[in-house]
């Protein structure tokens, strides 16, 4: 359930700089000279500047595992605290651990789908969270703001990518790529804390509450419920085409009397940059998102009840919002 972390606290006491690189520069307003010391391992990074101490783990790695597909229970991550802390003490770091505060907290569950994960692209690429951002990767969709993120990709392909297939054959059997990773990354301490994890002591308090606060956020994601009226298609390519360049033509002449004059149908089709930078012209910052929610709306009307994304998108709200045998 839990992937990565980041701490930070002002509580630590650094005895040995050897094992560290340093880096010092200028602030060219101020002239004040600031320096960092930084220290990448297999298993996690330290940084010590004017902030404090601040590190970044995986806790299944941390743990002793190669990668981090599986997640590890609350004795496991007992047992890579320990570790970590050894590992800090003998380069030289003596740290208050369980009193960092968690700046960062990424947790994930893995569903094992009835197709192969690019059979889901079409449906992925729609999820998000509010007023966020979203891009599209080769093998994966993000959907995030300066707080918190939600990510969907191939965890099998990532891995066979950067461990090769032979690791993936032999550890894990894989024979295909029917699982879909789906990461809630929680990015800033005040998002963290709203779930009653202030403190890396906390999170070994709430360990039994992860599984719902990822399901909260994952319910805001799958809130959309695909209705009965299903269609085999949209309209035809060249009409689609015409309908979105006049609808387009039209809202840049009159503004918001296109909304009424065709719907968001049309623009529910434009990609979401196109649609902001369009929008930006007519509207203020906050009219804009509320727009962009209404399209998203209607594109997902228009998306998930067509009857083959219908079913996916069913399949992956039930797979990831309740706990059953499809999780790996």
């Amino acid at each position: 359930m839990v992937d990565s972390i980041v701490v930070a606290t002002n509580e630590f006491k650094l005895k040995d700089k050897i094992n560290f690189h340093f880096v010092s520069d200028v602030d060219l307003f101020t002239n004040e000279v600031f320096y960092k010391l930084y220290s990448n391992k297999k298993t996690y990074n330290v940084t010590i500047d004017k902030e404090g101490f601040r590190l970044q783990c995986s806790l299944p790695k941390l743990f002793g595992l190669r990668d981090n597909f599986y997640p590890i229970g609350l004795n496991s991550f007992e047992i890579a605290i320990n570790n970590l802390k050894n590992e800090l003490k003998s380069d030289g770091i003596v740290v208050d651990l369980e009193n960092a505060k968690i700046l960062r907290l990424d947790l994930f569950k893995n569903v094992r789908t009835s197709y192969n994960f690019n059979t889901y692209a079409e449906v992925l690429k729609m999820l998000g969270l509010k007023r966020t951002y979203k891009r599209v990767y080769p093998d994966g969709f993000l959907s995030g703001n300066t707080l918190r993120e939600v990510c969907f990709y191939n965890k099998v392909k990532e891995m066979s990518d950067s461990l090769g297939y032979g690791y993936i054959k032999q550890c894990y059997n894989f024979t295909d790529e029917n699982i879909v990773r789906g990461e809630i990354r929680l990015l800033r301490h005040m998002e963290v804390k709203k779930n009653n994890i202030n403190l890396l002591k906390d999170l070994k308090n709430e360990w039994d509450n992860l599984k719902s606060i990822y399901s909260n956020y994952m319910s805001e994601v799958f809130k959309f419920n695909a209705g009965d009226n299903l269609n085999s298609e949209v309209l035809k390519p060249e009409v689609l085409r015409a309908l979105i360049f006049e609808a387009l033509f039209y809202f840049k002449q009159y503004g918001k009397k296109a909304f009424k004059r065709y719907g968001f149908y049309p623009f529910c089709f434009l990609p979401d940059d196109e649609l902001k930078k369009v929008l930006s012209e007519k509207y203020e910052k906050a009219q804009v998102y509320t727009i962009l929610s209404q399209i998203d709306n209607e594109r997902k009307e228009v998306v998930f009840n067509i009857y083959e994304y219908k079913k996916l998108y069913d399949e992956l709200k039930e797979k990831f919002l309740n706990n059953n045998d499809n999780e790996v």
